[in-house]
Order: structure tokens, then sequence, then C-alpha cells
């Protein structure tokens, strides 16, 4: 597996990018922790395609961003490859495996 420097963002960009992130972990913690007892059926089920439809809308968004990045800033990319950000300097990475 390499890991190959490809360029970089802006604060904002990155601060958009994170509250993405963030947003798709928080809505897979919630989804892990839906009850399976005895609890109302209906309400789950409620929830739990509440849940689903945000995370579907948010890994659009989060691929939506990627791409749009990659377009404006040139990224190199792979065919076995993926962008990754690091959130303390901005700079984005392409790893391969």
């Amino acid at each position: 597996m390499s890991n190959e420097k490809v360029g970089e963002v802006s604060e904002q960009e990155k601060n958009e990018i994170l509250n993405l992130y963030e947003r798709k972990t928080a809505l897979q913690e919630l989804f892990s922790s839906l009850p399976c007892s005895n609890s109302d059926i209906g309400e789950i089920e409620l929830v739990y395609e509440k849940i689903v439809a945000d995370l579907g809308k948010t890994s659009v968004k989060l691929e939506n961003w990627w791409s749009e990045k990659a377009r404006k800033y040139i990224w190199k990319s792979s065919v076995n490859g993926s962008w990754t950000i690091d959130f303390n300097t901005n700079e984005i990475y392409l790893i391969e495996n």
C-alpha cells in the first residue's frame, strides 16, 4: 500500500468534508445503537429508515465533494486508489492498495 501527497484544500473546504465525515460517523454509530429487543418495532423501523436515508444522502455528498475537488485541483488518481485527507494539514493523499 502506497501513500502519495497529491494536493491540499483550503481551510473552508477541509471544514466541509470534516462536517460530512462527522455526520456519517454519527449516523453509523446511531444505526448500530438501535435497540434490537422488545421496543416498539414500528418506531424503530421509522428511525431506521430515516437514518438510512440520511446516511445515503451524506454518502452522496461525500462522493460529490471528492469529485468536485478532484476536478478543481486535478488530483492524481488510480483505479485501485482512493483519496484521503489529513485534517491537521489539509493535505490530500492518494492511497493505493
